[in-house]
């Protein structure tokens, strides 16, 4: 991946500014891309509709179930365009197989319903990544970007939709009015011809959707590595060692033009040409094996063959079941009964009175089809709930309390910070104004900043997590404020002025005026004076 070639610009972008960056890509390569995505399926359409001429709706579901195998040559396409490089037609038809020959069972199958399969496809096709490094990876990569590639799918999926409602009013409204045409078949599929017509042109629309689709997903990636991997800084580097080395070449080019060869230097290159063939010579000659004839290496092989090594024997002996004669299997009770209930669910008692399907297999069919579908939704609303549990304890006003005497696990360390109560000096504002004074204004500030997280962890509980940002820890206090009165306004006030003013000094490197740092240890002393500190409470709270 050469980062010079890179057609666009690479800076930090919001998700939707790269999704649509991507969808102005697709649209210079839209007629190559759409081309690729049509031809496996226009063949494979072809292929099924020899095969099965009276199901043109089971194959048009089928190769829309196949959509991630059609996607991948177009997604090649487009990444080569990225860096500046063009692939043919034969090209990047040579590379279908190899495209899909990596994880195209999971594709096709619980994958398929993935609402960020777009997003997810370059991990595994760019990159192939597979198992639990991919796991990992779409783990991180899904931290800012997962909710935009959902809502790229469902526009997509609403986007082929209404084209396809559309292409079929605009064919009804072109129809003359006197042209008298018999609907009652074309809407009850009794003629398969209109179906098929239908169907080739839902598969047009897809394919003409497809490299939108695409690209939009494929720039979310990669706007999301820009962000990771910091590509804009790095680009900005080569450029500026590239325009070092040019000086420098160009440097040592004119004053390579202004000298002459010394003899110092014709000395040097005579004795080095004279010490490589002492040590050519003095290296000993590798010895040649005696010539063996094909005839004298079969013996030594049959030699070798006749030996006892060669021919051992071993009996092995033990237990086995005889072979008993079949006998018919019987149904447990209770299975029938289950198959009995699951027909009870599908069926309907005033259609089976008038109508004769005795073994009919619909019934059971629907029977089993409700039951999966309720075991879904169950389901889903059980994940929803976890999911979010931390949200909705949060949202019903419910505070965790540790039990009498249990101990808290608090974070040791956050953000390379010490947050210990025992690295702290017994006068941490003297301390703070001690290394300010002495030039030490990161030390000082971070001092001030980690004894500030020391006591809202020790004396407030707030339950800070080691993964958490600066801006997550000071969002936690705002919402802790309004569940737990000990958190006051000055306190909540205070700890957000002082995380504003330590991110700009831990990734800005602005330091504050003296005048505000002794604000800040003015305000520190007054909101976690000992009067403002909770003391031990009686249900059971952890105390410092």
């Amino acid at each position: 991946m050469n980062l010079d070639r890179l057609a666009v610009h690479a800076r930090l972008r919001s998700n939707w500014e790269s999704v649509d960056l991507g969808i102005l890509l697709a649209r210079r390569h839209w007629l190559q891309m759409a081309i690729l995505w049509l031809l496996p399926a226009a063949a494979i359409f072809l292929l099924l509709a020899l095969l099965f001429p009276d199901s043109p709706n089971w194959v048009a579901t089928f190769l829309w179930w196949l959509k991630p195998m059609f996607e991948r040559l177009p997604l090649l396409v487009l990444s080569r365009a990225l860096f500046a490089e063009h692939i043919s037609y034969r090209q990047a038809l040579g590379l279908f197989r190899r495209a899909n020959g990596r994880d195209w069972f999971s594709w096709l199958s619980w994958r398929r319903i993935s609402f960020t399969r777009s997003f997810d496809m370059p991990v595994t096709v760019l990159e192939n990544s597979t198992g639990k490094a991919r796991t990992t990876r779409l783990a991180l990569l899904h931290r800012k970007t997962a909710s935009t590639a959902s809502w790229l799918h469902i526009v997509g999926a609403h986007i082929e939709m209404i084209l396809i409602l559309g292409l079929a009013a605009l064919f009804y409204l072109l129809i003359p009015e006197q042209l008298e045409i018999d609907w009652l078949p074309i809407l009850s599929q009794q003629d398969p011809i209109y179906s098929w017509i239908a169907n080739g042109s839902t598969l047009l629309i897809m394919a003409a959707v497809a490299p939108f689709y695409i690209g939009g997903g494929f720039m979310l990636y990669i706007g999301r590595r820009v962000d990771l991997e910091a590509w804009d800084i790095e680009i900005h580097f080569r450029k500026m060692r590239a325009r070092l080395d040019s000086k420098k070449h160009a440097a040592t080019d004119k004053s390579r033009a202004h000298d002459k060869p010394t003899v110092g230097a014709t000395s040097a290159l005579v004795c080095a040409v004279i010490l490589g063939s002492a040590a050519l010579m003095g290296t000993p000659q590798p010895a040649l094996a005696d010539p063996v004839t094909p005839t004298h290496a079969q013996e030594l092989i049959d030699e070798t063959l006749a030996e006892e090594a060669f021919h051992q024997t071993e009996s092995v002996s033990g237990w086995r079941l005889k072979e008993f004669e079949s006998r018919e299997y019987r149904f447990p009770e209770w299975m029938i009964a289950f198959i009995e209930f699951l027909e009870g669910l599908g069926g309907d008692d005033e259609v089976e009175a008038d109508t004769e399907t005795d073994g009919a297999i619909g019934p059971l069919l629907a029977g089993i089809i409700e039951v999966l579908l309720w075991a879904i939704a169950a389901t889903l609303v059980l994940y929803l709930l976890w999911q979010f549990r931390h949200t909705i304890r949060r949202g019903i006003g419910f505070r965790p309390r540790n039990k009498a005497g249990s101990t808290q696990q608090r974070p040791q360390t956050l953000f390379g910070l010490d947050v210990r109560s025992e690295s702290l000096p017994d006068d941490v504002t003297a301390e703070v104004l001690k290394l300010w004074h002495s030039g030490a204004q990161r030390e000082a500030l971070g001092l001030l900043y980690r004894a500030s997280l020391s006591h809202l962890i020790s004396h407030f509980e707030c339950d800070f997590q080691d993964h958490f940002t600066e801006a997550e820890c000071a969002q936690l206090v705002r919402e802790e404020a309004e569940q737990d009165a000990r958190l006051q306004p000055a306190l909540v006030q205070f700890f957000g002025l002082l995380t504003a003013t330590w991110q700009q000094q831990a990734y800005a490197h602005r330091p504050p005026a003296s005048t505000k740092l002794e604000s800040l240890c003015d305000q520190w002393q007054s909101v976690f004076s000992p009067r403002n500190i909770p003391a031990a409470q009686n249900d059971g709270r952890a105390t410092s």
